[in-house]
């Protein structure tokens, strides 16, 4: 069984704070919540669902921790 990363559970609880009502974060969503431009999200490797282009907090979480 593998474990979590190393600041996932500080990142979901970061994600919660500032998404409060939302499951799902558009490309712009992301790119304000790491203060970057949303070309350079998508440089970064950030995988979004290519159906409907957003991302689950969860699945940004795991993507972004160390």
């Amino acid at each position: 069984m593998s474990r979590e990363k190393a600041g996932y559970r500080d990142t979901i609880a970061d994600l919660n704070r500032v998404f409060p009502v939302q499951g799902a974060l558009s490309r712009g969503d992301v790119a304000a919540y790491l203060g970057v431009s949303p070309k350079t999200v998508s440089r970064r490797g950030i995988q979004f669902s290519p159906v409907t282009g957003r991302i689950s907090k969860a699945d940004l979480a795991r993507q972004i921790c160390l």
